[in-house]
C-alpha cells in the first residue's frame, strides 16, 4: 500500500471530521430560513454547494449527489411552504445519513440507504408473528421504514441509547396475550421528551386495558385491531408530516408591553410570532391566507371584542378548524363562558406573567392538535395530498384570486390509464403503493406553487397558479413522461408499466368558475382517454 494512498486516507478522515461541523451550519440555516431571514435561503445554497464539491473529491459521491440535489431544489426558487421546508428537512437528513455511511460498516451502509428511500421511520414492538407483520406491511405500504423488535426489558432498556439518526417518527406497541407491557414500554419511549416520537400508538384487543394508565405511560392514541387496519397509516403519517416546522402564533393584543413578554416567551420556545395589535390587523392577516398554527386572542381590542373576532375565524371556510386561546382578565365565569360560546378552544388568565409556563404549554399542546386535526380533515389518507373537498375549496379560491388580480391560472385533471388493471391483478395493497409512486413523481416534477389534490381512486387534480395553457401543457407531458420512465418497484413478478391521461382547462378561457374549470377540464381528460390513452388534451374556449 502505498503512501499516496495513506495520504488520502489522512484527507479523508480530516473531511469527515470536519463534516459534523458542516451539517450543523446547513441545521442553522433551515431554522433561520423558517424564521423568515432574507439571507437564510443564500447561505444554505453555498454551503450545500460547497458540500457537493468536496464530497466526491475525497471519495465520498454519495455525499455530492445529496447536496447537490438539495442544491438544485433550493435554486428551483420554491416557495417555502411548510411542505417545501419538510423536504428540505428530510434531505438534511439523508445527508446526516450517508455521512454516518461513510464512517460505518457495510451493514450501516445498507440501512443508511433504506433511511434514504424513506421518508418516515417507524418501529414496532410485539410479538413476532403474523399479526406484527401485517402491521408491518401496512406501514410500510404507507411509506415507512419499519424496525421491530419484541419488547424485551433489556430491548426497552436500549431505547435510551439510540441516536437521532435511529430514533423513529412513530411507534406502535403491538399487544398480544400477555408477553409485552406496553406502559413500560410507552414510559422508555417517552422519558426523553427531546427527542420523543411524535406518535405512540397502542394496538391492543384487550377490553379491560386501562386506558388512563396508558395515556398517563405516553400513548397518544388506543387501536383495536378492526380501527388499526383503517385508521393506522393515516394517523401515523399525519404525525410524521406535523412538528418539523415551528408553530406559527397569532397573537393579537393591544398592549405593546404584554405583547412583547408574551411574543419573546414563544420565540424561545421556537414558535414563529405574528403581531397584530387590533382586531381589523388581525382580519388581514388572516385574508391573507397566512399559514398559522393557533390564534391567542385578548378579549379586550381597541376596535372590536376578542368575541366577535373568534365567531369570525370559525364561520370562515378556511380557518374554522384553527385553535383560539383567549387571553381574559381575571377569572369571572361569565367571560370563560362567552369565550367557550365563541369558540374558544382554551383560555388563559392575566395577569400573563404569573403563568408563563401554563402558557407554554397549552400553546403548544393546541398548536400540534390543530396541525393534527387538520392534517387528518384536510389531507387524502393514503397520499398526504389534499383530499377532494379542500382541493376544490382551494380552487375556489384560487379562481377569485386570479380574477381580482387579473391574472392567469390553469387546471389539470390527471387519471393513471387502467389502474383498475394494477388492483385486479396484484391486489390493492400494491395498488396503494402505485398511487403512493405516482403522488411523489408528481410532487417532484411540480413547481412548489403548485397545488395537488386526490379527486378520487386514480383520479389526481393540479392547480397551477399564475399558470398559462402553454406551460400547462409542458407540465403535462414532463409529468407523463416522469411516470413511464420511473415506473414503481414494487416486487412484482412482472413490472408495472403506469401511462397518465390528462386534461388541461384554463381560466379565462376555458370557464371563469371552479366548476366551469372542472367541468371543462374533465370532458378534455375523457376526449384524451378516448383517444387512446396516455393523452394530452386541452378544454375548448368558451363561446365569446
Amino acid at each position: 500500500m502505498s503512501d499516496l494512498d495513506d495520504g488520502f486516507r489522512e484527507l479523508q478522515a480530516e473531511y469527515l471530521a470536519e463534516v459534523p461541523q458542516r451539517l450543523a451550519e446547513l441545521q442553522e440555516g433551515l431554522a433561520r430560513l423558517r424564521g423568515g431571514e432574507a439571507d437564510a435561503q443564500g447561505l444554505l445554497r453555498t454551503k450545500l454547494h460547497q458540500l457537493a464539491g468536496s464530497g466526491g473529491s475525497y471519495g465520498f459521491p454519495e455525499i455530492s449527489t445529496v447536496a447537490r440535489e438539495a442544491e438544485q431544489f433550493i435554486r428551483g426558487e420554491p416557495s417555502w411552504t411548510a411542505e417545501n421546508l419538510e423536504r428540505l428537512d428530510i434531505a438534511l437528513e439523508r445527508l446526516k445519513v450517508v455521512v454516518a455511511a461513510a464512517t460505518g460498516s457495510s451493514a450501516e451502509e445498507e440501512r443508511s440507504q433504506r433511511l434514504i428511500d424513506f421518508g418516515y421511520r417507524a418501529h414496532l414492538v410485539g410479538r413476532a408473528g403474523a399479526y406484527r407483520d401485517g402491521v408491518a406491511e401496512l406501514l410500510t405500504t404507507a411509506g415507512f421504514l419499519v424496525t421491530s423488535d419484541r419488547g424485551s426489558a433489556e430491548e426497552v432498556s436500549q431505547v435510551k441509547d439510540l441516536s437521532l439518526s435511529e430514533w423513529p417518527d412513530v411507534v406502535v406497541i403491538v399487544e398480544e396475550g400477555n408477553e409485552v407491557d406496553p406502559h413500560m414500554i410507552a414510559t422508555a419511549w417517552s422519558v426523553p421528551r427531546a427527542v420523543r416520537p411524535r406518535g405512540i400508538v397502542l394496538i391492543t384487543e384487550r377490553e379491560d386495558q386501562d386506558r388512563l394508565r396508558a395515556f398517563a405511560a405516553g400513548v397518544d392514541v388506543i387501536y383495536s385491531p378492526e380501527q388499526a387496519r383503517a385508521e393506522l397509516a393515516k394517523y401515523a403519517k399525519t404525525v410524521a408530516r406535523i412538528g418539523s416546522p415551528p408553530p406559527r402564533v397569532l397573537l393579537v393584543e393591544d398592549d405593546l408591553d404584554q405583547a412583547q413578554l408574551i411574543a419573546s416567551w414563544l420565540e424561545a420556545a421556537h414558535m414563529q410570532v405574528i403581531h397584530a395589535p387590533t382586531a381589523a390587523a388581525a382580519e388581514q392577516i388572516l385574508d391573507r391566507r397566512e399559514t398559522l398554527d393557533l390564534v391567542l386572542l385578548d378579549v379586550t381590542l381597541p376596535d372590536a371584542d376578542g368575541f366577535s373576532l373568534a365567531r369570525l375565524i370559525r364561520q370562515d371556510q378556511r380557518h374554522h378548524l384553527l385553535p383560539v386561546v383567549f387571553l381574559t382578565e381575571g377569572s369571572e365565569v361569565t367571560s370563560h363562558l362567552e369565550a367557550l360560546r365563541a369558540g374558544a378552544d382554551d383560555f388563559l388568565t392575566k395577569p400573563i406573567e404569573q403563568n408563563q409556563s401554563l402558557l407554554l404549554q397549552v400553546v403548544t399542546t393546541r398548536s400540534e392538535r390543530g396541525r393534527r386535526v387538520g392534517e387528518m380533515a384536510y389531507r387524502d389518507g393514503l397520499t398526504g395530498l389534499l383530499n377532494h373537498a379542500t382541493f376544490m375549496f382551494q380552487l375556489e379560491h384560487a379562481v377569485e384570486f386570479a380574477r381580482r388580480s387579473e391574472e392567469s391560472l390553469a387546471f389539470l385533471v390527471l387519471d393513471i390509464d387502467r389502474f383498475s388493471l394494477v388492483n385486479d391483478r396484484h391486489g390493492y395493497l400494491v395498488g396503494d403503493r402505485a398511487l403512493l409512486h405516482v403522488t411523489k413523481v408528481f410532487q417532484r416534477i411540480a413547481r412548489g406553487s403548485d397545488l395537488i389534490g386526490r379527486l378520487s381512486g386514480e383520479e389526481f387534480g393540479m392547480i397551477l397558479r399564475q399558470g398559462t395553457c402553454e406551460g400547462a401543457g409542458v407540465l403535462a407531458r414532463k409529468l407523463q413522461t416522469a411516470v413511464e420512465e420511473d415506473p414503481p418497484e414494487l416486487g412484482t413478478a412482472e413490472p408495472i408499466r403506469l401511462e397518465v391521461s390528462i386534461g388541461i382547462a384554463c381560466y379565462p378561457a376555458s370557464g371563469v368558475s371552479a366548476a366551469a374549470l372542472t367541468e371543462a377540464a374533465t370532458r378534455a381528460l375523457v376526449r384524451a382517454q378516448s383517444g387512446g390513452r396516455d393523452r394530452v388534451r386541452f378544454a375548448d374556449p368558451i363561446a365569446p
